[in-house]
Order: C-alpha cells, then structure tokens, then sequence
C-alpha cells in the first residue's frame, strides 16, 4: 500500500506542481512591475529553496519551514499578481510606494532570506547527512502495556475536557484576551495545552502503541479529533492542519504501517479528513462573527492596482471598507477561500512594510527583539505597517505579522538577514535532532518541527515571550525522555515491591 502512495505523490503531484508553478511564473513574468530578470532569479531561488526542503530531507522543521516560506513569499505574490482584480494582499504594506525599485528591493530581500536558509541547511549537512530515521525500535516502557487502556483514557478526557473548559472559559483564544484569569501558572498550561500540549501526548501513545505492534486504526481518528477540538476551541482556521498532517506525514514515512490498510480505507480517511477540515474552517469562521462583533479594530485599507507599463502594482489607499467594523464582513464569502489559500501565509508582506520603514537599524531590531506584549497596547510593528490593528481595546489582541525576513531586515542590513536565517535554520535542525535523540518519535519530531516553522513564518511580535513556550517543549521531551528510561522504570518497580511488602 505505501508502493501506492508513494507512487502517487511521485508522478501525479509532480505533473500538477510542475503545471500549477508555470502557470503562475508566467503570470508573475508578465505583471510584475521592476526588472523581468530580478523576477526570474526570485523564482529560480525560490524554487531551489522549496526543493531543498522536499528532496533528501534533513528534518520535519526544515520541510515545513521553506514550505511556509514559498508560500509566504513566492506563491502569495504571483498568486496576487495573477488574481488582484479580484482579491487584494491582505497585510498591510506601510508606506511602500509600488515604484520597480521598491520592488526590486523587496525581492533581493527575500533571495538573501532563501540563500541564508540554504545555506544553513549546508552548514547542517556537514555535520548530519542523515535526516530522522522512523523506524519502529522506539524505547517503550515497561509498564505501558498494564496501564495502556487507563492512559489513553485520562488523555482523551483531557483533551476534550480542556477544549471544552476553554469554550466556555476563554483562557487562549486567537485575537482575544483571556476572559478568565486562573491562579499561576493555570492559563500559561491552559493554552500550552491547546496549542500542543494534547496533540503531544496523543503524538507519544501512538508511538508506543505501533511500537509494541498495534493497529493505529482508532488513533489516526483521534489526531483529527483532537485537532478538531483545538481548532474550535482557540479560534484558529489553522490548528487543525498544524496538528495533524506532521503527525500523519510522520507516520506516511514510517511505510510498514499503511501497508496493513487497503485504498479504500486510506481514501476514506482522506475524505473524513478534508470533510473535518471544512467543517472546522466553516465553525470558526460563525464563532469569530460572534466573539468579534464587538471589535473597534478596523480591516487594514485595501490596497488597490496600480498599472504601471502594462505591469501590477500595489499601493495602499483608504477605501471605503477600512471604515466598516469587522463584524460586517460575513464569514461565508468567496474572499474567505482566497484568504485561507493565499493571503494566510506571512512573508511578503512584511519586507514590503519594512523596506519601506526609513529608520532601519540595528537598535530597531533589538528593540523589536525585547518589546513586551501587553494587554491594550499596540505593538510597534503596526504603526511601521500602517495596520488597521491600532486602535487600544483591552478585550482584543489583533495584529499584523512581519514574519522573520523582515524582522531580520530591521537591521537595514542584508547580511542579517542571511546569517540571521541561516543561524535559525540551524537552530531548527539542531532542535529536532535533540528531541529525537531524547525521545526517539519522529511523531513528536514532525509536530514539534511543525511549531517551530509556525513560530518562524510568523515571527515578529513581541517574540521574548515566546521562550516560556519553547521552554516547556524542551521540558516535555525531557519528561518522555525520562519516562522512556530503564530509571523511571526501576523507580516504578521499588515502589511496587515497597507497596507489597508493606502489605
């Protein structure tokens, strides 16, 4: 069956992306504003970067990372080149002026990110050419199969229990303040929990249920069950792809479990899966009318075209909508699709905005790397990016992103942005390799890969206060690390044999 699969993925996705990327090259060749050569030397880059991520893979991180990348870059500038009649960017660009120059500019910015990024994953290949092996010589415990029925239990009634709580509660939802404050550390676990903490432990019983030879029929429904619950429960259109396809792109990799199911089965999985995944998308996007009706917050202006030779431009000019209230843009509208398939991705956006910023340094840059987040204050980045995010609401917590590149070129330096992308290429690939060596799941691996890609594409944002959250990923391998250990086990084993001699 994997024969299948992999057949699939090789051939038919081959054709369609090879289609899929001509068709938008020559629409972005045909309408981009500054020099045609600069354009195709961004698509050869940008190509080359995507390629390097896919081909002999190095780690689950770096995948998703050049992915989220491509996206944010390439594919949402073509793609709004090719479709901007119709759809508008949807970041905010500050006072860039859609001159070729400008343009040009944000472009070489964008190559000096690929190339640092690359180059990290060179450096990395020195001293690792291996990417992560999944193979099924996991370091189960001893005492997971006595307990195993009574675990999966406990974390299932977690899971649901937490997502629930959360509904009702508001601790960590996306755009909002929490609405109940719970002793410390209670929110801090809360949203940890959310975000990835359930997705972990589903991610660790799973591993050690293939590991002592279990069918996984039931678990694969239970990824996508528990990134349903968290999609819902924080108001995040994203969490449900974030949560499950690293774990099931994981578990693809790991060949000698899909054998063990027919096509039917795996093409009924795949329509349960796009199936949730919409209705996921749909409940979302109902709950943010409700929750955000109330928002002063108002859409960013819409930029509109600018012909330029027959070229596309963008400029950013006041229109009529920047003045209606969030609210009063329904969930449901064809802009939406294009919302979630284009203009989610970060990146482009964020060089343009910052390009254009004339006090570039490399105080800004430390500035914005310890700026503190608080309830009811407006972060810098919104006034550099002009965002309709600026007005004080202590209730809400929306933002613009700039994303990594254009938080590097703060410094107004191009040779930041390189050793900056390439030092946090290696940070991800050497992160990785840290928590398989800990834990020895390529599942946690891939989920944790996936977090740590997320948090780079949308860096940028009062980013010390995400340590603590990278803190207790660390400290979570750390804990099945121990858990896995012949210690814990021996530990367990005392205090048995104490237990009974006291009886």
């Amino acid at each position: 069956m994997s024969n299948w699969i992999d057949s699939a993925l090789n051939h038919k996705l081959k054709i369609v992306f090879s289609f899929f990327w001509l068709v938008l090259f020559w629409a972005g060749l045909s309408l981009y504003a500054g020099s045609k050569l600069v354009y195709v030397l961004f698509s050869v880059v940008s190509l080359m970067l995507l390629l390097s991520g896919i081909y002999r893979r190095v780690g689950y991180g770096y995948l998703f990372m050049v992915v989220f990348l491509w996206l944010g870059f390439w594919f949402k500038l073509t793609a709004n080149f090719l479709l901007f009649r119709f759809f508008p960017f949807g970041e905010p660009v500050g006072n860039f002026n859609s001159s070729a120059d400008a343009w040009d500019q944000v472009l070489f910015v964008s190559m000096c990110s690929f190339l640092g990024v690359m180059l990290g994953r060179f450096l990395f290949g020195l001293f690792h050419s291996k990417s992560i092996e999944n193979t099924l010589q996991a370091k189960v415990p001893s005492w997971y199969k006595s307990i195993r029925i009574w675990l999966w239990t406990s974390v299932l009634f977690i899971t649901v229990g937490m997502a629930i709580f959360n509904i009702f509660y508001g601790i960590h939802q996306v755009g909002m303040t929490p609405r109940t404050i719970l002793s410390w550390p209670l929110n801090a676990l809360v949203a940890w929990m959310l975000n990835l903490g359930s997705a972990l432990l589903i991610a660790v019983l799973i591993w050690w249920d293939i590991s002592i030879g279990k069918k996984i029929t039931l678990q694969l429904y239970v990824i996508l069950g528990e990134a349903f619950l968290s999609t819902v429960s924080v108001l995040s259109r994203s969490a449900f792809p974030f949560h499950a396809i690293p774990q099931l792109l994981a578990l693809v990799d790991t060949k000698k479990i899909f054998n063990r199911y027919s096509r039917i089965k795996i093409l009924i999985f795949i329509i349960i899966f796009l199936a949730m995944l919409l209705v996921s998308v749909a409940s979302v996007s109902l709950l943010r009318d409700f929750y955000y009706g109330n928002s002063k917050s108002t859409p960013t202006p819409a930029p509109q075209s600018v012909a330029r030779s027959g070229n596309v431009a963008t400029k950013l000019m006041p229109s009529t909508s920047a003045t209606k209230a969030t609210s009063s843009i329904p969930s449901f509208r064809l802009i939406l699709i294009h919302q979630l398939l284009v203009n989610r991705w970060i990146g482009i956006e964020g060089v343009m905005a910052v390009s254009s910023y004339e006090e570039k340094n490399r105080i800004l840059l430390w500035n914005m790397l310890t700026e503190k987040r608080e309830a009811g204050k407006v972060s810098a980045y919104q006034k550099i990016s002009n965002s309709g995010y600026q007005t004080s609401d202590p209730r809400y917590q929306f933002a613009s992103l700039p994303g990594v590149t254009a938080f590097f070129y703060y410094s107004g330096s191009l040779k930041v942005v390189v050793l900056g992308m390439m030092t946090l290429t290696l940070l991800i690939l050497f992160a990785e390799k840290f928590i398989y060596a800990l834990t020895h799941n390529p599942i946690l691996c891939s989920l944790f890969g996936m977090t740590f890609a997320n948090t780079a594409a949308q860096f940028g944002v009062t980013p010390r206060q995400d340590i603590p959250f990278f803190l207790l990923i660390f400290s979570s391998a750390l804990i099945v690390c121990f858990l896995q250990s012949n210690v814990f086990s021996s530990i367990l084993t005392r205090l048995s044999f104490n237990q009974f001699n006291k009886k």
